[in-house]
């Protein structure tokens, strides 16, 4: 059918309800204000300018101008076509894979011995490396969402308008319209690595529930196991943390070193190089050094307003000047009257660098000194974590426990319900997790400990 019979088809279904006693001169001044609207829409590249060119270009429209009660069929039409024209369905984008011959489906695996290739329609391209497993989960005229089960893979997504492309890797997703990067995820470990050479994606995560933004020459890198996300220019991050050889690095030298260093919890979004840890300083608060009168003066003047916060060197990643800083003044004296953004930056500092007694004593301070606050109670998964990693599960149970009932749609919950899931059937077996892992899946059922819950649930 033409284009020519499809109008014609549009102008037969409002012919009926056309009334047969026209007024000529009301009908000649309605299709003059019609023809004007068309004509304003013709200068524009949306969906009425381009009916309005094809209704003057049809030879319906010089056969049905000079009658009066067809210029209002005319008029219908034109509606029921802009109508098609801008709600028809857009057609879903389709894609071929090369180099997988074992692919089933939408599941694609490269072989041990060299890569895979999904070729989109848009001009979008995927490469699995060797070894690399990967599923489509869906398609539609806007991009597609892929699960990247293990392994690596390059994206090249092109620009367009409205594209809506995402790849989830274990409990975290990348969001992109049009970029350059690469992704790896581990299950072994649970690390998850992007790196971004164009454009710009969001990372959205259990450690990063709000999502974080990267910039053309920046790497993430998420470790489930430790609770941290780190994020860092190209060559700062070949330099600290070399990635393998299937996994280049990225970014240019002209790129300036940086290093932020995210606690669990993540932050909010704005720019990539302002994350912040869980619990520490909001951006651009006053400093307060911690004093408890045992150590030296503070500096006075300039210098010391100049001086960064504890918060901004463990946002930068120096760690350990943060806990000799503490022991310098007198740790006692700052846990006992430092102020809650030094306590948690205290926390964060001694957790990332491996100091488990001075992390604990800052949580537990912390949990002391302020209760009712968001950083008091995050402080009990934190201590609950600590122990359970220092190897005493049961014990951490407890905490999980309060966390929850202190913060039960908090940043911690599903991975305090995962994680006393695992303790339980450590330390009481199977049949006493079972509850646990049921509860998991009904208020979490794409989080980080989803396998192990539908696994305790397997007959």
């Amino acid at each position: 059918m033409n284009e020519a019979e499809k109008l014609s088809r549009l102008a037969d279904l409002v012919r009926s309800g056309v009334p047969a006693d026209v007024d000529a001169a009301h009908d000649a001044a309605e299709r003059a204000r019609f023809v004007e609207a068309v004509s304003r829409g013709a200068g524009r590249a949306g969906a009425l300018g381009r009916v309005g060119s094809w209704l003057r270009a049809s030879p319906l429209w010089s056969a049905l101008s000079g009658r009066p009660r067809w210029s209002f069929a005319l008029a219908g039409a034109a509606a029921l076509a802009l109508a098609l024209v801008t709600l028809w369905p857009a057609r879903p984008l389709d894609y071929a894979v090369e180099g997988a011959p074992s692919a089933a489906g939408r599941y694609i695996a490269a072989t041990a011995g060299g890569e895979a290739r999904l070729r989109f329609t848009d001009g979008t391209s995927v490469a699995l490396s060797p070894g690399s497993a990967m599923r489509v989960v869906d398609v539609d005229a806007a991009g597609a969402r892929m699960l990247l089960e293990d392994g690596r893979a390059s994206l090249r997504v092109t620009r367009r308008p409205k594209a809506r492309w995402s790849v989830e890797a274990g409990p975290f997703a990348v969001l992109v319209t049009g970029t350059a990067f690469d992704v790896s995820w581990s299950r072994g470990d649970g690390t998850l690595r992007v790196d971004l050479h164009e454009g710009s994606v969001t990372v959205r995560g259990p450690l990063a529930p709000d999502g974080l933004p990267l910039r053309a020459g920046q790497r993430l890198v998420a470790r489930m196991r430790e609770g941290d996300v780190q994020i860092s220019s190209g060559d700062a991050a070949s330099a600290a943390d070399p990635a393998p050889k299937a996994l280049p690095p990225a970014g240019t030298a002209a790129q300036p070193r940086e290093e932020k260093t995210i606690g669990p919890g993540g932050a909010g979004g704005g720019d990539a190089g302002a994350v912040r840890p869980e619990g520490s300083r909001a951006e651009g608060a006053p400093a307060s050094p911690p004093t408890d009168g045992a150590g030296p003066a503070a500096p006075a003047g300039a210098a010391a307003a100049a001086a960064p916060s504890w918060a901004q060197r463990v946002a930068a990643g120096d760690f350990r000047a943060v806990l000799a800083e503490a022991e310098q003044r007198g740790l006692a004296g700052v846990l006992e009257r430092g102020s809650l953004d030094d306590l948690v930056a205290l926390g964060d500092a001694a957790r990332y660098a491996r100091r488990g007694d001075v992390a604990q004593r800052a949580l537990s301070a912390t949990r002391k000194r302020f209760p009712g606050t968001s950083q008091g109670k995050a402080a009990a998964f934190l201590l609950g974590r600590l122990i359970h990693d220092g190897g005493s599960p049961e014990a951490a149970v407890a905490w999980y426990d309060t966390y929850l009932a202190e913060s039960p749609g908090g940043p911690f919950a599903a991975e305090a319900l995962g994680r006393k899931m695992v303790a339980v059937e450590r330390t009481a077996g199977r049949a006493a997790a079972r509850p646990i892992a049921e509860l998991y899946l009904k208020r979490h059922p794409r989080g980080a400990h989803e396998p192990v819950a539908r696994d305790l649930l397997t007959p």
